[in-house]
């Protein structure tokens, strides 16, 4: 399986994952023109044959309907993600998931599973192809019962290190946003990161991919040591970390 995140952040998210010949983009958060030229920058990247969405946030959606339309592909999403973002999937091709349901999009095997988020019908995605699996999830406010057993389904776990709590007390964000962040339906810190990552890694995850940093409440060697320290106390010390800084990109991995 080999994954690159195009964009990761407030500004826009798009991840492309391949596996046995067959390529997705999990989310596409930024304007078509801009996937389009992170793409062609990937001369041995497999040619895309679907959009999954997570949620209708415009800074996961923004370019899905273009996009879509371009390659003449699909987008996948539930039926609460397509009726909130219906503005932006115009004229593009739309099949429907249910939650819990597994699907197929060529050689790969996706299943959504319902994370606790502040959009309509927020899912994350556990990806299976060519033997290995990817947990992905990344925006969520709390890590529930559901999504720690998924993660643990998992050889790869990505998921959200939004923020650290004591730069969060300390950032000029308005008291709203930052209880927003807090709450159960807003977004995942450092230290709930590391106990997911824990969680997963002690059944049998290798690698875990820290995205969605925020780039005025967290550090990327923050997130990375937060939870590589709290891996290396359980003595999970072969445990690959990696953390793509905010609103950054990383490089094409092999998984």
């Amino acid at each position: 399986m080999n994954l690159r995140i195009l964009r990761s952040g407030s500004s826009g998210n798009a991840i492309y994952l391949e596996a046995a010949g067959t390529a997705v983009l999990i989310d596409a958060g930024l304007a078509a023109e801009t996937i389009l030229r992170d793409l062609s920058l990937m001369p041995q990247a497999a040619p895309l044959q679907a959009i999954l969405l997570t949620h209708e946030h415009d800074d996961h959606t923004r370019g899905a309907g273009a996009l879509g339309k371009v390659f003449g592909i699909p987008v996948f999403a539930n039926e609460g993600t397509i009726g909130a973002g219906a503005a932006l999937l115009n004229g593009a091709s739309v099949e429907r998931f249910t939650s819990g349901r597994p699907f197929r999009v060529g050689a790969l095997t996706v299943e959504a599973f319902p994370v606790p988020h502040d959009a309509v019908e927020p899912v994350g995605f556990l990806i299976a192809g060519n033997g290995t699996r990817a947990f992905v999830a990344t925006d969520f406010g709390e890590a529930t019962g559901e999504i720690l057993a998924r993660a643990q389904d998992a050889e790869t776990v990505l998921i959200e290190a939004n923020y650290d709590l004591a730069l969060l007390g300390v950032s000029p964000y308005p008291w709203f946003l930052k209880n927003r962040i807090l709450s159960s339906v807003g977004h995942l810190s450092n230290d709930a990161a590391a106990r997911v990552a824990v969680h997963a890694a002690s059944a049998r995850t290798g690698t875990v991919i820290l995205v969605h940093l925020s780039d005025i409440n967290n550090l990327t060697p923050l997130a990375r040591d937060t939870v590589q320290w709290a891996l290396a106390r359980e003595g999970l010390t072969e445990v690959r970390i990696e953390a793509v800084r905010a609103n950054g990109s990383s490089p094409l991995w092999s998984l």
